[in-house]
């Protein structure tokens, strides 16, 4: 199992994103082995208070600069850029970090955000899959001849294939990622309703067990981790009401009992296995590299 790390280019309003803090966990992660690191993606954050958010694929460029071997990723709301910008970001970010960029694209779920860009905020998902397909034509494709694209081409192209995983919780986002996903990515799934995600891709491509697949949970390494994973939870995340995202996914304990509940999600199927600790502690990510990431490894 590939094990990544999420990183906080967030923070709760009146503070500042802490770029120096950030940087230094990308450094310690990429150190200790980690295979990604991953950022969250917002145009706007907050209806009565503006929760700071960097832009990820900017940010990225930055961490790329300050890394080696560590793969980049970040969930993305394609259908909030215009797609010749997207493209050419993604090449230049992939250009510049030597082809470790990822993607999970998703279909966001803040109205406000699509309401200021002008996007139908209704047919995001249909919006999602239209941006994915143009945007593979124009990082891999030479003379682009569509919609209003007449005799486009993008240089530099990616040397090697962006992998763009696809997020959702319900059938409609599984049947995108299993049909034009290079994988799916999910958030707060227990291990059995990963397992339950699974099954459904397989219905509609029974070729998707060979995709890739990632689930992103909480985690925290020591005492009271339980009581830290749930407080983090309600302070920092939105967990759909409609959805399978549940706080119970979180890992805690001790590093024995976090290695054996990564063992359940690899059972489930899980491929890769992004760690949201718990208060984006340096000093939990430090441990988890040192007494989970290398037993397991």
């Amino acid at each position: 199992m590939k094990l990544g790390i999420a990183l906080d280019n967030f923070t709760v309003p009146g503070s500042a994103v802490n770029v120096k803090s950030l940087v230094e966990k990308a450094k310690l992660a990429d150190s200790l082995g980690f295979e990604s690191i991953w950022l969250w993606d917002h145009l706007l954050l907050g209806s009565k208070t503006v929760y700071p958010v960097l832009e990820p694929i900017a940010l990225i460029s930055n961490i790329a600069a300050h890394t080696d071997k560590i793969k980049l990723g970040t969930l993305y709301l394609f259908g909030l850029r215009d797609p010749l910008v997207l493209s050419k970001l993604i090449s230049t970010v992939s250009y510049l970090s030597n082809d470790r960029l990822m993607l999970g694209a998703v279909a966001g779920w803040y109205k406000k955000e699509f309401d200021v860009v002008g996007v139908d905020f209704g047919n995001r998902g249909k919006t999602l899959s239209e941006r994915i397909t143009l945007v593979r034509s124009l990082l891999y494709s030479q003379d682009i001849n569509v919609k209003n694209y007449s005799h486009i081409t993008i240089e530099p192209r990616p040397s090697k294939k962006v992998p763009i995983l696809i997020g959702g919780y319900l059938e409609n986002s599984l049947k995108r990622a299993a049909r034009m996903g290079d994988g799916w990515i999910s958030y707060y799934f227990k291990p059995d309703d990963f397992k339950w995600g699974l099954g459904v891709m397989e219905k509609y491509n029974k070729n998707a067990p060979a995709l890739d697949n990632t689930d992103m949970v909480p985690v925290y390494v020591g005492d009271n981790g339980e009581e830290r994973v749930r407080k983090f939870t309600d302070e920092f995340m939105d967990l759909p009401s409609w959805s399978r995202c549940n706080v119970s996914s979180g890992i805690w304990g001790t590093p024995g009992e976090v290695i054996q509940k990564i063992i359940e999600y690899s059972e489930a199927g899980v491929k890769r296995l992004v760690f949201i600790p718990a208060y984006y502690e340096k000093e939990q990510i430090e441990i988890l590299g040192q007494k989970v990431l290398s037993k397991i490894q």
